[in-house]
């Protein structure tokens, strides 16, 4: 288990994941781990620099995971990131209803849909 600085860049280069104008996106299955449930979704997975030079933000695309009132965006601020080694990505954290969570994040692909490319753009030059 890698715990770093730079576990974000580690794990975009060891998956060679394609870093765009508008940061790293990606198509993962999404692990959710709570205390008292457990479920998977695919997701398209956005990384940015939001806090700092280096990727620090993370989102999940998938809009399912705001029903299951789960958090679709994650930072290194107030979130604890560890990279397995070709693994994948855990993300934990807390949430005021569930207590102690984590997400685990396994790429599936290097890129993501060429139209989540253009929302996205678009979103960051409006």
């Amino acid at each position: 288990m890698k715990i770093t600085s730079s576990i974000l860049s580690d794990f975009v280069n060891d998956f060679q994941l394609e870093t765009t104008d508008v940061g790293v996106c990606f198509d993962a299955v999404i692990n959710f781990n709570l205390p008292t449930q457990h479920f998977n979704l695919q997701s398209e997975v956005h990384m940015e620099s939001v806090l700092s030079k280096n990727l620090d933000t993370l989102y999940l695309l998938n809009p399912l995971i705001s029903d299951y009132k789960m958090p679709t965006v994650f930072n290194d601020a107030n979130h604890q990131f560890l990279y397995l080694e070709r693994t994948g990505l855990i993300i934990a954290g807390t949430l005021p209803v569930y207590g102690a969570y984590s997400i685990s994040l396994f790429p599936k692909g290097n890129s993501c849909n060429p139209k989540t490319l253009r929302e996205i753009r678009s979103k960051k030059l409006n």
